[in-house]
């Protein structure tokens, strides 16, 4: 509006300034014009009279000389008149009053015509501008519009859900002893039968698998004789790197009946909780590189307020690619992504990668509104977008999480517990507290595991960088 405004006002400014001088200039040309109206301004005058009358008072006659000039020329007009005196015209300069007239007049229509002119084509020019600036508006509107409605779907998914598992809960309450312990022993029996089923399923894809295999090295041995009728037959090997991550992922699925793989290559978000001194962020290291090395998983984002200080020495392994340490920078990497899983959702990628956020507890309160829409928007899309979310902070209290949110993370993601001997030592001790289920899909809550002695992240990037670990040690 107040460009308008300057504008009507420029606008105003030029008519006024151009009325102003037209007018001046058509006041002088038509005053400039009026003695063209008088003959005897302008031209000589002869006197006259009758022959046959007095040549006094109304018998004077006067004329313009050179029609009288002319008149005389006929002979009758002349013997009967008699001339008594020839009148100079009152201003010899008036035909130049009379140009000067009408270049003045021509000049104001001039500087009318081209005042018209100009505002018109501004007009236009401005009517163009604001026609473009009302479709940017309405695009702006309608893209904001859309995030709304994205979000508000995505809100609205994410309570049905919550209000899902408060009714099973309640119904759970509400069952008989006799009842529950009906429900227990029909999914014990459940249990049983999906576990031997899906044992007969492996023994026969083992079976299978078997065939397979020996087909494939008859073949192969026969084009091996084929091609090399002189030489040895050779065996294929796997190369370097394979080997590496088939013999971590190994180990990982060995120790504990594999709980530490399936935590690991899990979408869940991943959020580890602990004292100080419990090791977290070395833990966070090693899965972070395991991710990165055996899952294709590169640490896109770390969000770390002692990202260069304290815990430099384990980051830096990570190479991660964007890093976001100052209080600034860790709100628009909230912002980014929530942004960035919302494209990544949109473009169904086929690769993975990480986010890092360590000490969630303070920057909950330092970032406000960006760290609660960051975890509440984690809770959904980190799977969707296919984004590894690894979390850091102190407990598990509504302190250190978004208010409202417990049920949906306990839901949807996985929280594993760091433990200390003094607040200093780490220890090998975990506790899952929630995330993992078990065959039947039921869920496992406060589950006591450990750690291997070789997780840590120093041991894992060296094991891909020249430094293999011995798991049978």
């Amino acid at each position: 509006m107040n460009e308008i405004k300057e504008y009507n006002s420029r606008l105003s400014k030029q008519r006024k300034s151009t009325t102003t001088l037209v007018g001046f200039l058509l006041a002088c040309g038509f005053g400039a014009s009026l003695p063209m109206f008088n003959d005897s301004v302008k031209h000589q005058e002869t006197l006259y009279c009758v022959s046959n009358t007095s040549c006094q008072g109304s018998d004077i006659k006067n004329g313009i000389s050179w029609i009288i000039d002319r008149e005389r020329r006929n002979y009758t007009f002349d013997s009967n008149i008699k001339i008594l005196r020839l009148l100079p015209p009152e201003d010899s300069a008036a035909i130049y009053w009379g140009v000067g007239s009408s270049a003045a007049l021509l000049t104001a229509y001039g500087i009318s015509k081209a005042l018209t002119d100009t505002q018109e084509k501004s007009i236009h020019s401005q009517f163009k501008l604001l026609k473009i600036k009302a479709l940017e508006n309405d695009l702006i509107e309608s893209t904001h519009l859309d995030l709304f409605n994205f979000s508000k779907q995505n809100q609205a998914e994410i309570t049905k859900e919550i209000i899902a598992r408060d009714t099973a809960g309640a119904i759970e309450e509400l069952k008989s002893p006799g009842e529950k312990q009906l429900d227990h022993l029909n999914g014990h029996l459940s249990g049983e039968v999906a576990l031997k089923s899906h044992q007969l399923q492996l023994s026969e894809l083992d079976k299978e698998t078997a065939k397979n295999h020996l087909e494939t090295a008859e073949i192969n041995r026969k084009l091996d004789k084929l091609n090399k009728p002189t030489g040895d037959t050779g065996t294929a090997t796997q190369s370097p790197n394979d080997s590496l991550k088939n013999s971590l992922i190994d180990a990982l699925k060995g120790h504990e009946d594999g709980y530490l793989w399936t935590i690991i290559n899990s979408l869940k978000p991943l959020w580890l909780i602990g004292n100080q001194g419990s090791g977290k962020t070395y833990t966070a290291g090693a899965i972070a590189l395991i991710r990165k090395y055996c899952l294709d998983a590169p640490v896109h984002q770390l969000i770390d307020r002692h990202a260069t200080g304290d815990n430099a020495e384990v980051w830096k392994l990570l190479q991660a690619y964007t890093l976001a340490e100052t209080e600034e920078d860790i709100s628009t990497a909230f912002d980014e992504c929530c942004d960035r899983w919302l494209q990544r959702i949109k473009q169904k990628p086929k690769t993975k990668q990480q986010v890092i956020c360590d000490e969630f507890t303070n920057l909950k309160s330092l970032c406000g509104d960006s760290a609660i829409a960051f975890f509440k928007m984690s809770l959904t899309d980190t799977r969707k977008a296919k984004e590894y979310l690894l979390g850091i902070t102190h407990n598990a209290t509504n302190e250190s999480f978004p208010d409202g949110t417990a049920a949906a993370r306990k839901s949807g993601t996985i929280l594993l517990e760091k433990f200390s001997a003094n607040g200093e030592t780490p220890l090998s001790r975990v506790v899952v507290r929630y995330g993992l289920v078990d065959a039947l899909g039921n869920s496992l809550e406060d589950i006591e595991k450990t750690l291997p002695g070789w997780f840590h992240p120093q041991k894992i990037y060296d094991h891909f960088n020249g430094k293999p670990i011995n798991f049978e040690d």
